[in-house]
């Protein structure tokens, strides 16, 4: 039947007048501004069609909506035509009754449906006689079609179709706003869910970025962790060896044959070689069609992989990927998930990596021990931060200068990582050979400041040089911006040695460095540290040297206690930290031991050490000369005779027994017979100066012992 338009006039054949229209009117609105607060699609629909049916009377109601990507009206809702929603109807825009409304964006009536007027069967098998459709509109633009039937024939009049239009552009308004809001609350829940995704994450990244030393037990927790968060069966981690040209299977999970067997897959081959070499994430959604070359993915079973490379400033260090055990496809989602496990996981890598090289050269060029020095007895340590962050330049250092002087020094860098550690090493070397040159401490810290500041790459940092007399027991010091010295004596409280305020090594241009001098007591200890004993987030820099002070009080350690008890107790710092102890050993007139290196440097603060033992043990001026020269020939021969260019040492070792002095010069080679006229003298001095000299030999060494009676210059 031909499409007609609605005509005016009442209201249906039951209508009583414009009253009726417009109470059913406001009785609609009521309807849709009630459906607006509501903005969840299906239950606002639902309401309103059922609504509509009841107002205008009919015995039909849908809503189609406009799918924009097929250009087809889909049915959306439907009271009395359930149907069409069941089924999924579509109707192509233009075409029947619901596609003319739309392409058209006017009203359509029909008042007695037939089969060609539609193109829905739904409509004709359901008996419809007439139709009345409105376009949804939203700003002149059409998202749908709202129309209505009669299982009657009913003429739809003009104020009618009015009617309807009214409700269709406030459920139009109400969709729209429904659409918006489960836009918007899908992409809520989309987020939300990607943020606590994120969040799972970086819980068990962020362990790994603040434990450096990254174990393989840490690595399969991280990997259980990105199985979970992708549903996933198996993870891998693979890392590039030495050369960078084949990867190595380092943790799994599910798949722990890969660590057992030592997998190694050569870069750019199979699945894992070609994610590293093209630096881009890959997908086989089908393992068993994919070119794979471990053999375990496939005695696994493994059907679906998905590998992203572990990148460090854009180049490849690694693989990770996950499997799982049935056919699956991975999202765009969850590959962004993937990568960004990675970074953080590669970053955790490398920066261990970082770590533990730096940490290696710094240790490497510390001291590999402290000298033996008659009259000194010495204790050190570094610490690295208690956070495992990058390693600093924290140093430390101890020479023998000679003629009983010893420097001490105490240093810290003040960047970080490698590049702190590589200059910590050059500052050490610059330092001692100033040192040994005999430059006082100020002059040396000026040399030091005039190098750094002549480098292409100019660092800072703090430096404290010390030299002390260990036979008159007189320190002269300089600090280049760092923390004072402590003394700790046997009695009394502890004390910073100050100094002038003055800037670190390469901080301004010509600094002024001043000598600051000292008197320490027998038994006294000289503290040396760096800030990270004394400065912490959660005190001042006042209160950590309190605290050390106080802690510092503990009375009769020796230093290798008292340095390890400090960095106990202070020492967990977010810095790293070294500390050193020198402590001035007191005289036990009885007996005395020394134990030095086979140099000839060691002689004379040997004779300084016995000389000061014999001045305790009463020895008259005449007695001690006469014994410090037959210990001294029997030193040198030590020296000279018994070790060759080796690394060795000898021992002394004096007692007083019975009024008489006894030492005794050991050593763990061979002595040598004197060779030519004029060698062999030493042999006849010791003889001439002592009462009794006896020489031991066998295949462990050589034992010199000599005894002299104290009372010898009063007898003759």
């Amino acid at each position: 039947m031909p499409e007609q338009r609605a005509t005016g006039g009442p209201l249906g054949a039951s209508a009583g007048g414009d009253d009726a229209i417009l109470s059913r009117l406001r009785k609609l609105e009521s309807i849709t501004e009630a459906a607006l607060a509501n903005l969840r699609l299906d239950e606002l629909l639902d309401v309103l069609l059922t609504r509509l049916r009841s107002v205008l009377e009919v015995d039909t109601a849908a809503v189609l909506l406009l799918d924009e990507q097929t250009s087809e009206l889909v049915a959306r809702a439907a009271k009395g035509i359930e149907e069409e929603v069941e089924q999924g109807v579509r109707v192509p825009l233009g075409a029947g009754f619901a596609g003319r409304v739309a392409a058209e964006s006017r009203p359509i009536f029909l008042a007695d449906v037939q089969p060609t007027d539609v193109v829905n069967p739904i409509l004709i098998d359901k008996g419809i006689r007439s139709l009345l459709g409105v376009p949804l509109l939203v700003e002149s633009r059409t998202i749908g079609v709202l129309h209505v039937g009669t299982l009657t024939l009913r003429t739809f009049r003009h104020d009618e179709a009015e009617l309807l239009q009214a409700a269709a552009d406030r459920i139009a308004l109400a969709i729209d706003h429904a659409r918006l809001y489960d836009a918007e609350r899908q992409a809520r829940a989309v987020a939300e869910r990607r943020a606590e995704q994120v969040h799972d994450l970086q819980s068990i990244t962020d362990v790994a970025l603040s434990h450096l030393a990254m174990d393989d037990t840490l690595l399969v927790s991280m990997l259980d962790r990105v199985c979970g968060l992708l549903d996933a069966d198996t993870a891998a981690i693979l890392l590039l060896d030495s050369e960078g040209d084949v990867l190595v299977v380092r943790a799994a999970k599910g798949i722990e044959e890969e660590v057992e067997r030592g997998l190694r897959i050569p870069l750019g081959g199979g699945f894992a070689g070609r994610i590293a070499g093209e630096r881009r994430p890959v997908v086989l959604e089908d393992v068993d069609h994919a070119e794979v070359m471990n053999p375990i993915l496939h005695d696994k079973g493994i059907r679906s992989l998905l590998g992203v490379p572990l990148l460090v400033e854009g180049e490849p260090i690694g693989v990770m990927h996950v499997g799982s055990l049935s056919p699956r496809s991975f999202t765009e989602e969850q590959v962004s998930l993937m990568e960004l496990a990675a970074d953080r996981i590669a970053t955790a890598i490398d920066r261990a990596r970082q770590h533990n090289v730096a940490e290696q050269l710094q240790r490497a060029l510390l001291p590999s021990g402290l000298p033996e020095i008659p009259g000194l007895n010495m204790a050190a340590s570094y610490h690295p931060a208690a956070d495992d962050a990058d390693v600093g330049g924290d140093w430390y250092d101890v020479l023998q200068l000679g003629s009983g002087l010893v420097g001490v020094a105490m240093g810290d860098v003040v960047s970080r990582g490698l590049r702190a550690a590589a200059f910590m090493g050059e500052l050490r070397t610059a330092l001692r050979a100033y040192a040994i040159e005999g430059d006082r401490p100020a002059r040396v810290l000026t040399r030091l400041d005039r190098l750094v500041r002549g480098m292409r790459e100019r660092e800072m940092a703090t430096v404290a040089y010390a030299i002390l007399d260990s036979r008159t027991r007189e320190l002269t010091y300089c600090l280049a911006g760092h923390p004072p010295p402590l003394v700790i004596p046997v009695e009394g409280e502890p004390r910073f040695l100050r100094a002038p305020a003055s800037a670190p090594i390469g901080a301004v241009a010509a600094p002024r460095y001043e000598d600051c001098d000292a008197k320490l007591d027998a038994r006294d200890t000289l503290l040396m540290y760096t800030d990270g004993l004394v400065e912490h987030r959660d005190r001042t820099l006042e209160e950590g040297m309190a605290a050390l002070a106080e802690e510092a009080l503990a009375r009769g350690e020796e230093p290798e206690e008292l340095v390890s008890r400090l960095m106990g107790r202070l020492g967990r710092s977010a810095d790293d930290v070294a500390a050193l102890a020198v402590r001035l050993s007191g005289v036990d007139p009885e007996r005395v031991e020394l134990r030095l290196p086979a140099v000839p440097g060691s002689l004379s603060p040997m004779r300084a050490a016995l000389g000061e033992w014999l001045a305790a043990a009463g020895a008259p001026d005449d007695d001690a000369y006469d014994v410090l020269i037959a210990a001294g020939e029997a030193a040198a021969n030590a020296v000279e005779h018994a070790y060759g260019p080796v690394d060795a040492e000898f021992e002394v070792e004096g007692r007083v027994t019975d009024g008489s002095v006894v030492l005794a010069v050991r050593d763990s080679g061979r002595w040598r017979e004197p060779r030519g006229q004029h060698r062999g003298r030493g042999l006849l001095l010791m003889r001439e100066l002592m009462d009794d000299v006896r020489i031991d030999r066998d295949e462990q060494g050589t034992a010199v012992e000599m005894r002299r009676a104290l009372v010898r210059g009063e007898a003759t």
